[in-house]
């Protein structure tokens, strides 16, 4: 018997090559015009996508604030260049994520970095140059490098030397690995803004560091000698918990420091990240210090320097209710220091 082959397979192919057609074409217009990729996509990994950025936002300030608002002058915005990422650099931030395709968030953080840092070498003149020299010479201690914008042979030299001391190729260019370098204070952790602020505490007279080695973990002084380096801060122990861990202090903290150094007082810091703590201390997540001598008190009995202490700690940031004093804490664990810790 013959089979008859239905008029509409017959067609098929005839019929469906114009939608397949349309289908095809529909895709690949798709791939052209879509955006690039932004957070909560995954992008296809690049060593762009894989580095660690600190990230900034409204209320912060440094000198990777500083980096920030030269890079966005650099883009052609205008804003004043302060280190404080107050309002108007909020605006500017949102403004430069819309324009680039980004989450309109804010918050500057790896997909925003890459896509302000321009690649600098010698022979450059411009604002990203300018955010460089700051970098080098009030971050890293270059002195001899002016913020002038343009790349010289004292800059490029300097350039070259950060770039070696950190591991990176050095031919002195500031590409992508340099940026991040300076930026994030090392090419393996830590911030450019905690190393400041720790070079910073180190040159405070007003600040003195414990350098006792016979408490477990790093002293206070070296805590902070390592944290200027862009490296993490040797841990206490409690039983033996946290032995022989690190932990990057906080900026907060740090910065919380310099606010009581710079309101006038003078103190001296017994402990950081090292000696013995509970198990789950704030010092061990590098949040806390503790204070031994306030404004030439000592604080190894209950006094009135001890309530003096704890109040400025406060007014410098630190959280109210993990800010111990003699008369704070019925236990008795703080009698003879002042326990300050940071969110």
């Amino acid at each position: 018997m013959t089979m008859r082959t239905p008029l509409l397979l017959l067609l098929a192919p005839l019929l469906l090559a114009p939608l397949l057609a349309a289908c095809s074409s529909a895709q690949t217009n798709s791939v052209a015009t879509s955006p690039s990729p932004v957070v909560g996509t995954p992008p296809t990994l690049s060593i762009q996508s894989v580095l660690s950025w600190q990230a900034l936002r409204q209320g912060d300030s440094g000198r990777d604030v500083v980096t920030l608002q030269y890079l966005l002058r650099h883009h052609g915005y205008s804003l004043s260049v302060d280190g404080a990422f107050g309002p108007g650099t909020d605006s500017v931030v949102r403004s430069f994520q819309s324009s680039r395709g980004l989450v309109v968030d804010g918050i500057v953080g790896g997909n925003t970095w890459e896509k302000l840092i321009v690649t600098v070498r010698q022979g450059d003149s411009s604002n990203a140059v300018r955010a460089v020299q700051d970098q080098l010479r009030n971050g890293y201690g270059y002195g001899s490098v002016t913020v002038d914008g343009a790349v010289g042979s004292i800059t490029n030299t300097a350039v070259r030397d950060f770039q070696s001391k950190r591991g990176l190729s050095v031919d002195g260019v500031v590409g992508l690995n340099t940026w991040h370098g300076l930026v994030t204070g090392s090419s393996t952790g830590g911030t450019s803004t905690t190393a400041s602020l720790a070079n910073q505490i180190l040159n405070n007279t007003r600040i003195t560091l414990g350098t006792s080695s016979s408490t477990t973990g790093g002293s206070p002084r070296q805590n902070i000698v390592d944290t200027a380096n862009g490296l993490p801060a040797r841990r206490g122990c409690a039983s033996n918990a946290n032995c022989g861990l690190t932990v990057y202090l906080k900026r907060s903290m740090l910065q919380g420091m310099l606010n009581m150094a710079n309101a006038g007082n003078r103190f001296y810091i017994t402990s950081v990240a090292g000696g013995v703590h509970s198990t789950y201390s704030d010092h061990y997540a590098g949040l806390a210090l503790d204070i031994g001598i306030w404004n030439g008190t000592s604080l190894s009995t209950p006094n009135s320097a001890h309530t003096a202490a704890r109040n400025a700690c406060i007014a410098a940031g630190s959280d109210p209710s993990q800010t111990f004093n003699a008369y704070n804490d019925s236990s008795g664990g703080h009698n003879n220091h002042v326990h300050c810790a940071w969110n």
